[in-house]
């Protein structure tokens, strides 16, 4: 019995194994599909709405479809531009830096053979025309994300009557309540996020105009992206504006320190406070769990895996606690809150067996 847990086991690995390397080699496909299915799931209240109020389901999902090609483009058009000038002003960066460090060598009167090599604008450079080029590629794939969303928009009133033609009664109202609640929360978890974003990267830009740092709109666009990376993404920019705001701004103290507490000031508000405030226990995943699912998406899927890893978990996890023989796993991954409605469903379930 127990060397046939042992094999179980191993052969769960492997298999866990294989599918990451399965969605690694086909991430041209998978990535577009999981973007799809996530945004879809934001769509779906908005075309429901329309539908409510006697819009064609059809003429409804158009609209939506076309107002999010138009947010994207624009989106795009300013990421591009605001990469394009961000790359442009990279040589002027490396002489300030170059000019701040020559002061702090002569002040502590460093011999001159031990100053750094400033070729690290090369290298970035490097990095940005690549991602130039995997921003071109990624407008292939957004292609492909676009025509998911709309099949997906127009199969979701069938798809309920599908599986209830698959599957028994008292297995389909399980799948469909497995399904509800995974999309429920992560449709919730992604609106809100993306509120949350929005506000974070209006916040951004508009401290960073006003103090006079350079490159404002672009560090706002790039917050808001990167907010859906838990932690690493509001460290980056943190991090970046701080920097690039010394290199600017030296020896101007005063814009110096209002660039250091307007930056994390936002970070602390938006990402430690409202954030937990909004989202409550509603994600209810265990920060170790976040951690690992971020480095697990990001060794699949590179950098858009870093993206969607915290809704694709939170839906496994949901329907791993549907799931009789899976449950002890979706609760241990968990943060260990349980809701209030979610006791009361267990105590139900031990009160019937």
């Amino acid at each position: 019995m127990e060397s046939r847990n042992i094999q179980t086991a191993f052969l769960g690995i492997l298999t866990l194994l294989a599918l990451g390397a399965v969605l690694h080699l086909l991430q041209r496909v998978f990535v577009p599909l999981a973007f799809a299915i996530l945004v879809s799931l934001m769509l779906t209240p908005l075309v429901n709405r329309l539908a409510k109020l006697r819009v064609p389901r059809f003429i409804g999902i158009i609209l939506v479809m076309f107002a999010v090609v138009v947010l994207l483009y624009g989106v795009g058009q300013i990421f591009y531009s605001s990469l394009y000038n961000f790359a442009s002003a990279l040589e002027t960066y490396q002489s300030r830096f170059s000019q701040i460090l020559r002061e702090i060598w002569s002040r502590l009167r460093i011999p001159e053979e031990f100053f750094p090599t400033m070729g690290w604008t090369r290298n970035l450079l490097d990095q940005v025309i690549q991602m130039s080029g995997s921003f071109v590629s990624f407008g292939t794939s957004l292609g492909l994300a676009l025509l998911f969303i709309l099949l997906m928009q127009i199969e979701t009133p069938l798809s309920w009557r599908k599986l209830k033609r698959a599957f028994p009664h008292h297995v389909n109202v399980k799948v469909a309540r497995a399904v509800s609640d995974a999309s429920r929360q992560v449709a919730r978890y992604l609106i809100l996020k993306t509120l949350l974003s929005t506000v974070t990267g209006v916040l951004v830009w508009l401290s960073l105009s006003i103090i006079g740092q350079d490159l404002a709109r672009f560090w706002g666009l790039v917050a808001f992206l990167l907010n859906y990376i838990p932690n690493l993404g509001s460290f980056f920019v943190l991090l970046a504006t701080m920097v690039l705001g010394l290199a600017q701004f030296y020896p101007d103290w005063n814009r110096i320190i209002a660039v250091w507490i307007a930056m994390p000031t936002i970070q602390i508000v938006i990402g430690s406070i409202i954030d937990p405030q909004l989202q409550g226990h509603q994600l209810d995943l265990s920060p170790l769990v976040i951690l690992v699912s971020l480095i697990v998406w990001g060794w699949i899927w590179g950098f858009a895996g870093m993206f969607l890893a915290v809704p694709l978990t939170v839906a496994l996890k949901i329907l791993l606690s549907h799931i009789e023989s899976l449950r002890p796993i979706g609760i241990m991954m968990g943060s260990g809150r349980m809701r209030s409605s979610f006791k009361r469903n267990w105590r139900k379930r031990d009160k019937k067996k």
